[in-house]
């Protein structure tokens, strides 16, 4: 059964790219009160790129902003009518490394928070997000068994954003809880200075790996290529998800200004290019692309 969408139950195209880890909109601002919506001048830029997307191949888009980062269901809502793309939200919540969580969050027992992650996962949101920093604080762990528990009830992904090869510690959070880490993409694997080792050892876990900064500015595309092949070598071909991490809008921390990209047609274009000169296949390419984003967002929970 596919993910709940912004717009409801919508069985996803059996074929098509789904990008897995992307952001339309990212507004800090929204973690201590209600943010102002984006511009309609944003909302028609998205729609475009997003009918452009469609063109290229992708049938689905997962937004990974949770609330009190910026995302706004409505402007979701809106783009994907426009677009015609259906999106993924995520419920969930973000690290503490840039700040302290929203005060929703700040708040919450596990339980509770596991209450709140249920109640977004019945209505607008397919996916869960959660996130620990370069040091895991206990909040973080907090919102892992929350995510965790949200989890066991609702069939739903987990998508986790890790820094300093922390995917271990997130996975062993899980596992404890019973989580099958099929379901858990461990995010940004090898954007960093890990070694591709780590990656493999992510995936023989069963987890999904991420390398969800495809055309970022700190590795080339050659880079991904060459991750994406040891994995291949390794038998790991299914554990494999590719995105960008991309965002139209940020407001936010200069530091992860600094670090923000844009461009969410570079898998389907330049990066695309890449894959298919290396002794990567089509076939490769469609199992990563399109068989494995569905397989990981696939879910047998009943709506209410």
């Amino acid at each position: 059964m596919s993910p709940h969408t912004v717009n409801g139950d919508v069985e996803l195209p059996l074929a098509g790219i789904i990008l897995p880890h992307e952001h339309l909109v990212i507004n800090h601002t929204q973690m201590r009160g209600r943010a102002a919506p984006p511009t309609r001048a944003i909302e028609g830029q998205c729609v475009e790129l997003l009918t452009g997307l469609r063109t290229k191949g992708v049938a689905a888009v997962v937004d990974c902003t949770p609330p009190g980062y910026g995302r706004d269901l409505a402007f979701l809502q809106a783009v994907s009518r426009s677009s015609g793309m259906p999106i993924i939200s995520s419920t969930g919540t973000f690290c503490e490394q840039w700040g302290p969580q929203p005060q929703w969050v700040e708040a919450s027992t596990a339980d509770g928070l596991a209450d709140a992650f249920e109640a977004e996962l019945m209505r607008a949101s397919g996916i869960i997000k959660v996130a620990i920093s370069s040091t895991p604080t206990d909040a973080e762990h907090v919102a892992l068994r929350a995510a965790a528990e949200a989890h066991s009830r609702t069939g739903a992904a987990i998508v986790t954003h890790t820094t300093g090869g922390h995917g271990h510690t997130a996975l062993d959070v899980f596992e404890r809880h019973g989580v099958d880490l099929g379901r858990v993409m461990i995010s940004h694997v090898c954007a960093e200075d890990e070694p591709v080792s780590y990656a493999i050892e992510l995936a023989n876990r069963g987890a999904r790996v991420g390398l969800d900064r495809l055309g970022h500015s700190a590795h080339s595309d050659e880079y991904w290529v060459g991750i994406i092949e040891a994995l291949v070598d390794a038998g790991a071909a299914d554990r494999i998800l590719l995105s960008h991490d991309s965002v139209q809008q940020f407001i936010g921390p200069d530091a992860i200004t600094e670090a923000t990209f844009s461009r969410i047609d570079h898998l389907v274009t330049d990066f695309r290019e890449r894959f298919f000169a290396s002794r990567l296949t089509p076939d490769h390419f469609q199992q990563i692309t399109e068989a494995n984003p569905r397989d990981w967002l696939s879910t047998n929970r009943a709506h209410s």
